[in-house]
């Protein structure tokens, strides 16, 4: 094992110099340790139950599938089946993907949730109607006061969250330019949205306004 006569510290492995100060070391090094230990991978405790989750949904999606084709006059329901079981595995997806950000998950269930309700309700009535009528708008807004919740509740500080609150209370706005437009045919749950995304963005500026001009600065590099 060599040394630093400067520093007195052993370094395991074979480094040409010391880690700390850069000078010379002094013995015989050892070419086939590491520097670092080896560290036993941590097996996924859940790991049984996603690998049960999944076969459930093939084995479910295959009999629908077999049953369809046995039955083609009932119409072809099982493609409905298969694209639900794939809208479902993309949004535990990110559920899972997101986990350590609580914050950031939501907005990518958000973003997720709302793009598959707009393909579904094109795909089923060739127009959108209920996805822009009451999903979008409930979905922002339920976004918006679960962050601020979640927020309170774990005591998370303003730094964690306040770029995906203000993002979200922005995308909050568009349920107002869809009702600009006429494209809206329930007028309540888009108003509740827009007026939800204004406190919201109301209360950020008044009361966090230095913090979210940092954040900003930060993450634009600025």
């Amino acid at each position: 094992m060599k040394r630093c006569e400067k520093c007195g510290v052993a370094v395991c492995g074979d480094p040409r110099a010391c880690p700390l100060c850069q000078g010379d070391l002094v013995g015989e090094g050892d070419a086939g340790a590491g520097v670092f230990p080896s560290l036993p991978a941590v097996p996924n405790p859940h790991k049984g139950l996603l690998q049960l989750i999944g076969l459930a949904t093939v084995v479910a999606a295959a009999i629908c599938i077999a049953v369809n084709l046995s039955l083609p006059a009932s119409g072809w329901w099982s493609v409905f089946v298969v694209a639900g079981v794939v809208s479902f595995w993309l949004t535990f997806w990110a559920v899972v993907k997101k986990r350590g950000n609580i914050p950031k998950a939501i907005l990518w269930q958000v973003g997720l949730i709302s793009s598959l309700a707009l393909l579904w309700d094109w795909w089923t009535s060739g127009s959108l109607k209920w996805s822009i009528d009451f999903v979008l708008p409930l979905l922002l807004s339920g976004a918006m006061v679960a962050m601020a919740v979640i927020a309170r509740v774990m005591r998370l500080k303003i730094q964690d969250y306040i770029l995906y609150l203000m993002l979200d209370a922005l995308f909050g706005l568009i349920p107002f330019i869809l009702l600009l437009c006429g494209a809206l045919r329930i007028v309540y749950p888009s108003a509740a949205c827009v007026a939800v995304s204004i406190i919201s963005l109301a209360a950020l500026c008044l009361y966090e306004g230095k913090a979210m001009k940092n954040e900003i600065c930060r993450r634009l590099h600025l």
